[in-house]
């Protein structure tokens, strides 16, 4: 019976093993394992003596994470950098680098920290110092640090001054630090940076200006070189003290020289001048001589030229320097015909008129330097004229330039847009220039089409051309500029551009048809042009205006001075007759960087070496002349960067022109560019050194910089040469 009764207990227990009782046993989880440990802080970077807390989170198999920051073990790498407490409380110890680990059972998480010396003191300078109203005066403040290193801090610092109604003091840059005296009194100036601060006493007193002394005094410049100029006010007490920054400057007359707000000037035309200074009612000045006592030689551009008879050219001369650099002097040299009736020049412009067939001699005079170049006026008569672009579409307020080019009857072939009479068929929808500066700009007036004309007769033969404009009822929404923002110093200069978008989302370059301002012109000067000329220390903005809608770019003009100038390629070699482009790259004394390129003065220690330019347009080319070795130098503020550049005799081989073929619609353009294999095996992009043409301009033509634009369906070989060598490519327009 209790065998019975025992197999009945067990048959049950059985039975709800199999019913699921023994499940309870299996559905318990293993415990999570732990897969890593991440270490985070509130900062990377920490000086000396700060604390945070460090935080480890775990991260598990499960997908869980959890706070191990009390349970795990917490180290330095490097305890005399910073030392971390069971809890994970870091402290910074001092300056240095090093990593802070947590460790749970064997997995481990680490952080980097760097530790920076603390700042401890501040002291500015000069500590006292006494100055009349209305001048002004530059504090330095310099920290010192627990490490006992030292920063200027002049430009980050926050400046007060106690009695604003005696001196203020900039506490935006670029002039932080420099205090303006308003009115007799003391007042004190105060630098500060986190909780430390440092401070100063300034005295202004009653006395005004008595006179100015400018210097240097007579000064003799070479052409386009420049000089800064530096005035000293004395005052009724006595005392003198340099007011170079707020005198108002200028010089009679302009025409010779030019001088920025803070006395920077540039030789301009030779010739004299005078430069005075002004300071409440007290004045000085002296004289300035340009002279071209430094002029080597002139080239004459184009040399050999040749035109049509009724054509117009516009001759340039480039002067070399004594320096090595050189510099377009088209409108300082004299110009003159050998025989006014084949061709007459203007004497200060260099622009030519061919009147009749024959030969004659084009000179430049600029001192005592002079040179020739014979000129050829053919009778070729005008049989054609072809338009580009044949048909393009602008919006309103919007421009396309076209180019008038002439096939003559000796099949010769010439840019004519500058000598063509333009005129446009329907002028509520569009007009078009025909004066000097707007030759072929065609403008945009209302929706619709007109036809742009350009024709040229002479000499009893005449011609024209025609393309299509069409205007779209797209107008013109926003302006951007380029740049945004910028940094420039006083003395040079800084090209801005202005972008529209119309309201089809087209776009284009706008920057000739803007109203440019300057909000503060003693800050910096805009020309027409959208050049923007540094003038003192600063921030000004930039506007760019197009009817209703413009635009607004800030430029600071730099306060601190320039410490060095750097040249780059530093090192480098081309052969004979090939250009290269320098840079130059200004680092002012507050760290600041910036492109001096078109601001510096360039010059070649041997310019039958090579030269290089200071023209606009190819500011910084370099040109190897013959081979040997030179070096360039790059001069602005009393500053001097140097680079190395050699000259080989290595001959121009080959021209690959690239793309080899290309297909664009109507209308459109393609960018050419050509690159020279030399006969040591070296190659050299020589673009803009080569001699562009095409085969059929009534389908393309293209420009000296290797732009092709399309005119009508077609095809058309675009050359490259130089140096007799050819390159070749195929451009199909459909």
């Amino acid at each position: 019976m209790r065998r019975l009764l025992l197999g009945s207990i067990l048959a049950a227990l059985g039975f709800l093993a199999a019913c699921g009782g023994g499940s309870q046993s299996t559905s318990t989880n293993p415990n999570p394992v732990l897969q890593s440990v991440q270490v985070t802080g509130p900062s990377a970077n920490v000086t000396v003596g700060q604390t945070q807390q460090m935080k480890a989170m775990g991260a598990y198999n499960s997908g869980s994470s959890q706070d191990l920051t009390n349970s795990a073990t917490w180290a330095s790498s490097d305890s005399t950098v910073a030392t971390v407490s069971s809890s994970g409380m870091l402290t910074a110890n001092a300056a240095g680098n090093c990593s802070i680990t947590a460790k749970v059972g064997a997995v481990t998480g680490s952080f980097n920290i760097s530790v920076a010396p603390s700042l401890i003191s501040i002291s500015v300078t000069p500590a006292s110092v006494s100055i009349a109203p209305g001048t002004t005066q530059q504090f330095i403040a310099t920290g010192t640090y627990s490490d006992n290193s030292t920063q200027n801090l002049t430009g980050s610092a926050t400046w007060v001054s106690s009695n604003t109604a005696v001196a203020t003091v900039s506490s935006i840059s670029p002039t932080r630090g420099l205090a303006q005296a308003v009115a007799a009194g003391a007042a004190t100036i105060t630098a500060t940076s986190g909780t430390v601060s440092g401070t100063a006493t300034l005295t202004v007193s009653s006395a005004s200006a008595t006179s100015i002394t400018v210097t240097p005094a007579g000064a003799s410049l070479p052409l386009g070189l420049t000089q800064q100029y530096k005035a000293v006010g004395t005052f009724s007490d006595g005392t003198s003290q340099d007011v170079t920054g707020v005198a108002n400057w200028s010089a009679s007359p302009a025409s010779i020289a030019s001088i920025t707000t803070s006395g920077f000037a540039t030789g301009k035309n030779v010739g004299g001048t005078t430069i005075s200074a002004t300071f409440e009612t007290a004045s000085g000045s002296t004289s300035l001589t340009v002279n071209a006592a430094n002029l080597n030689s002139i080239s004459i551009q184009p040399a050999n030229g040749s035109i049509a008879q009724g054509t117009k050219l516009h001759m340039a001369a480039i002067g070399t320097f004594n320096d090595g650099g050189t510099r377009d002097i088209t409108h300082q040299v004299s110009w003159s015909s050998s025989d006014t009736t084949i061709a007459t020049i203007g004497a200060s412009n260099g622009l030519l008129f061919g009147a009749t067939a024959g030969l004659v001699n084009i000179t430049a005079t600029l001192g005592s330097v002079t040179n020739s170049t014979p000129l050829t006026v053919t009778g070729a008569k005008i049989v054609s004229i072809s338009m580009t672009p044949s048909t393009a579409t602008t919006p309103i307020g919007g421009h396309k330039h076209f180019t008038a080019t002439g096939t003559f009857d000796d099949s010769s072939t010439q840019d004519l847009t500058t000598n063509a009479a333009w005129t446009s068929d329907n002028t509520p929808v569009a007009t078009v220039g025909s004066v000097s500066g707007s030759y072929g700009l065609a403008t945009g007036v209302s929706a619709g089409t007109a036809n742009v004309s350009a024709s040229f007769s002479y000499g009893g033969a005449s011609a024209s051309g025609t393309a299509s404009l069409t205007v779209s009822s797209a107008t013109l929404t926003s302006i951007s500029l380029t740049p945004s923002s910028a940094l420039v110093a006083p003395g040079s200069s800084l090209q801005y551009s202005a972008i529209g978008t119309f309201s089809d989302g087209s776009t284009q370059f706008i920057s000739p048809y803007v109203t440019w301002s300057s909000s503060s012109t003693s800050v910096a000067t805009l020309s027409t042009a959208g050049v923007a000329a540094g003038q003192s220390a600063g921030v000004t903005t930039i506007t760019a205006q197009a009817g209703s809608v413009s635009a607004t770019a800030s430029l600071v003009v730099e306060s601190a001075a320039l410490s060095s100038i750097q040249v780059t390629p530093h090192s480098s070699t081309v052969p004979v007759t090939i250009d290269l482009q320098f840079t130059a790259t200004g680092t002012f004394a507050n760290g600041d960087t910036q492109d001096l390129t078109s601001a510096v003065t360039w010059t070649s220690s041997s310019s039958s070496i090579a030269t290089i330019s200071n023209a606009q347009g190819s500011i910084g080319l370099g040109a190897g002349v013959a081979p040997g070795s030179t070096t360039i130098s790059a001069v602005f503020a009393s500053q001097v960067g140097t680079a190395t550049l050699t000259v080989t005799n290595a001959t121009l081989s080959s021209i690959a022109v690239t793309p080899a073929t290309a297909s664009i619609s109507t209308g459109a353009s393609q960018q050419f560019n050509a690159t020279g294999t030399f006969s040591d095996g070296s190659t050299v992009g020589i673009t803009g050194q080569a001699t562009w043409s095409s085969s059929d301009v009534s389908v393309a033509t293209i420009t000296g910089r290797g732009l092709a634009s399309s005119a009508s369906a077609g095809t058309a070989t675009i050359k490259a040469t130089m140096n007799s060598v050819n390159g070749t490519a195929i451009l199909t327009v459909q």
